[in-house]
């Protein structure tokens, strides 16, 4: 949006100026005090706008001081001095100049509202001392309405020109992100500076609690089969709009048929971010359920370890059913872990009679379960008749059976021990011979 010199809002502009010398005295006055208007600005910026967070670095700290001294620049419109054709070719610089470094849009915008009352407080300050004078409230009234007519101009000029920036190098940010969050999760640290820039805007690095969560789509949700593409789509969004980057730094990607993110905080990542998740559709009873199950890692503050967190989440999703669709690996128990690992050389170790009993006709099934049930009771007969709904004595008959197939003593630790690994690791892999 080209605005030459001839444009008649800057034509307007000057002539306000001429018929009101106190206000362009006052404006003019502003070009020496471009250091106290920028800190100033930038102060009220990091305090009000956490957007802004992960972006503050030198480079940014430097861009935003020249951008502030360019502003300060342009409004010599005031004195008349008009430079070049297009007066606010550098507010198109500084958009592209954000758009590139991924620096929301709205908080841009809000950086120019910031400075809008940075240049009023310093006005009524300037008009304060010139009460005396005639023309100071004409002056102040005047003033009043150019600020604001100029922060509305440069901040849609930004808009248009962040919006042009951003269309153009999506397709090249995707490709730039996507292989960020792979070396990341293969343990490798990026060494093109473009994508230690982007890592650094995303809020991830080392030193900070680092969690890893694997999402992935049931196959069917309230009995209907699901788009897992469409559903993968979906979280992936989700998980950018509900995770803000004022809390957490995030690198969020669709990776076969799943949703992989990198989640960074100061602190206690996993459990906030379980919360946010339970919030938005991941509880166990949850209204709005996303159909997914989530896998959470454990916290890493070296990102070299990143695989360590992929492994750990992973596990952690196997585990996730549509009853209880976000597992942490922090909260799975260890038996639990040890039966969920077993390779084939321990599923060989099975005896052949925990397989006999298990598949008997009905039998089997009685038999496991008195088992099971009188693990959960303690070895206590009694019990474990009341939680059956069977009379005492069936309870004693089937433990007989259970010692008479299998040579195992139910009734000791070490009997009921072997038999409960014996049934989980069934219950885990299946029964046929690995």
């Amino acid at each position: 949006m080209a605005m030459p010199a001839g444009d008649p809002r800057l034509v307007e502009w000057t002539g306000r100026f001429r018929k009101s010398p106190l206000a362009r005295e006052v404006v003019v006055s502003f070009e020496g005090k471009a250091q106290e208007i920028w800190r100033g600005t930038f102060d009220l910026l990091r305090k009000e706008s956490p957007e802004y967070r992960n972006a503050v670095d030198d480079e940014f700290t430097a861009e935003s001081k020249s951008h502030c001294s360019e502003l300060l620049g342009a409004i010599a419109i005031a004195a008349g001095r008009l430079k070049g054709s297009d007066p606010f070719e550098f507010v198109r610089r500084h958009a592209e100049w954000r758009a590139r470094h991924q620096v929301p849009l709205v908080a841009s915008l809000h950086a120019y509202r910031l400075a809008h009352k940075t240049y009023w407080t310093a006005t009524r300050a300037a008009l304060a001392g010139q009460s005396k004078r005639k023309e100071a409230p004409d002056a102040l009234a005047m003033l009043s309405d150019f600020w604001i007519e100029l922060f509305e101009l440069v901040g849609s000029v930004l808009e248009e020109a962040h919006a042009a920036t951003e269309a153009q190098i999506v397709a090249q940010n995707t490709l730039a992100y996507g292989t960020l969050i792979e070396e990341l999760l293969e343990g490798r640290e990026p060494s093109n500076p473009e994508a230690r820039q982007l890592q650094t805007l995303c809020g991830i690095r080392s030193g900070l609690n680092t969690t890893v969560a694997i999402i992935r789509p049931f196959a069917v949700a309230d009995g209907k089969p699901v788009d897992a593409e469409v559903a993968v789509r979906s979280i992936a969004r989700l998980l950018q709009q509900v995770l803000p980057s004022s809390a957490f730094g995030k690198l969020v990607a669709r990776r076969n048929g799943e949703v992989a993110a990198i989640v960074s905080a100061d602190r206690d990542t996993t459990a906030r971010l379980s919360k946010v998740l339970v919030t938005h559709g991941f509880g166990r009873r949850s209204a709005n359920s996303v159909g997914a199950g989530a896998g959470l890692s454990l916290e890493k503050t070296d990102l070299t370890r990143l695989p360590e967190a992929v492994t750990e989440a992973r596990i952690a999703l196997d585990l996730a059913k549509p009853g209880h669709p976000l597992v942490s690996f922090a909260e799975i128990e260890l038996n639990d872990f040890v039966i969920r690992q077993a390779d084939k050389a321990a599923l060989r170790l099975i005896p052949s009679w925990a397989r006999e009993i298990h598949e008997a006709n009905g039998q089997g099934d009685a038999l496991f379960r008195t088992i099971r049930s009188f693990a959960e009771c303690s070895l206590n007969v009694k019990q474990t008749a009341r939680k059956l709904g069977v009379h005492t004595n069936t309870v004693y008959f089937r433990l007989n059976q259970i010692k008479k197939h299998s040579g195992v003593d139910p009734r000791t630790f070490s009997g009921m021990s072997c038999l409960m690994t014996a049934l989980r690791l069934l219950e885990a892999h299946g029964t046929e011979p690995q």
